[in-house]
């Protein structure tokens, strides 16, 4: 599980004029909050968290915030604002979480494996790119991992056929499909032009007798 420490700073100013003169003064403002508690304003550097989350490539990265006059707090990133133009972040919402705590993150999907379907022309296709799942947070990982080396043409995977990873729980309600191997095989073009060889070879030799 990937973690990065950031240093922040309360904010005694809140509201939209607040988070306004935050942004006015180069720091990005934001919240830490966790269930029944009242949300802390806070202030981070916009570049050290971009640049923290650039080198982890992982949305739930672990973030140990340092407060200055409070405490350190262990959190995940569950909301992000950013500009609709210039996509700078505008604001962050960050959910306080304890070590033996569950909760419930959105995680990439990546196919490993050579699936036999490519050579016969297969193409995989990804229906949903992530999943929901439930774990401490120590156990959180980067990627749902899913083999496909046994996949053939018009195989499908569902979320009930995928082995979550170590120590996690996949959560859905009505299964779906997550991976398609589709496509033509390129077996079945080369059949038929054997066959119209053939046939082509059969007329050839009786006319010549």
């Amino acid at each position: 599980m990937a973690t990065v420490s950031l240093d922040a700073s309360l904010r005694t100013a809140t509201g939209k004029g607040g988070a306004r003169k935050a942004r006015a003064a180069g720091v990005l403002p934001a919240v830490v909050y966790r269930g029944g508690a009242t949300a802390t304003p806070i202030a981070v550097d916009p570049d050290l968290i971009e640049l923290a989350f650039a080198k982890t490539g992982d949305r739930n990265t672990l973030v140990v915030l340092d407060i200055s006059g409070d405490r350190k707090r262990t959190c995940l990133v569950k909301d992000v604002q950013r500009h609709p133009v210039s996509r700078r972040l505008e604001h962050l919402d960050f959910y306080e979480v304890d070590d033996d705590q569950y909760v419930t993150v959105e995680v990439r999907v990546r196919a490993v494996g050579e699936a036999v379907a490519y050579k016969l022309g297969g193409r995989l296709q990804t229906v949903r790119r992530t999943l929901i799942l439930r774990c401490q947070p120590a156990n959180i990982p980067s990627t749902v991992d899913i083999d496909v080396t046994a996949m053939d043409v018009g195989d499908l995977i569902r979320a009930s056929e995928v082995s979550p990873p170590a120590n996690t729980e996949i959560i859905f309600g009505n299964d779906f499909n997550v991976l398609a191997m589709i496509g033509k095989p390129v077996e079945i073009v080369e059949d038929e032009d054997e066959e119209e060889s053939e046939t082509a070879e059969d007329t050839e030799a009786t006319s010549e007798s």
